[in-house]
């Protein structure tokens, strides 16, 4: 009988020890959009743009860009003009309270990062870090929750060519040239 019980409280802590959480990715229920340029840009297309939901552990703000990892991806198909419904549930690695940050992308690319690399007239956005709850889907059960913690606003901004920046980094280096002559 001892090791009946002792093996469920074993198998009962290895399965809260994996618990995950859950959560629903979209934006349509707040009063934010997905705008460019700026928060009263026009709206993004339909169609025209892929949001991304990071996770990362912990449950404190500051984390290292490096600790976060995507934890699901929508669109650009689906899209609606300046908002969007993930009708997928989201699974954390963890429960409780996580991490997040929202990315976002115009073009045809694989992730945020390929579009920021590719630079010219591609608009790209990154939220700030949020922390959001998350449902449990070990029993008993809790629903998804919403994204909370973010507003739904993410603005996408196009990402200078290189060019440009070298352009700005010249014209800086001169100007530090020539105060240091006088």
């Amino acid at each position: 009988m001892k090791k009946a019980i002792l093996g469920l409280l074993s198998v009962g802590a290895a399965a809260s020890a994996l618990a995950q959480g859950t959560v629903t990715f979209e934006n349509s229920t707040s009063s934010g959009n997905i705008t460019l340029n700026s928060s009263s840009g026009p709206y993004a297309g339909a169609g025209t743009y892929t949001v991304a939901l990071l996770w990362a552990p912990g449950g404190t703000l500051g984390t290292a860009q490096s600790s976060f990892q995507v934890i699901g991806t929508y669109g650009p198909a689906g899209t609606q003009t300046g908002f969007f419904t993930d009708p997928n549930v989201l699974t954390t690695p963890a429960g409780g309270t996580g991490v997040f940050e929202v990315q976002g992308w115009q073009g045809a690319f694989a992730n945020y990062q390929a579009a920021v690399n590719a630079g010219g007239t591609e608009h790209v956005g990154q939220s700030g870090e949020f922390l959001n709850a998350t449902g449990n889907p070990n029993p008993p059960a809790t629903p998804p929750v919403n994204t909370t913690g973010w507003d739904g606003n993410l603005i996408l901004v196009p990402v200078p060519e290189p060019g440009t920046l070298a352009l700005g980094g010249l014209g800086a280096a001169a100007l530090l040239f020539f105060r240091r002559r006088k």
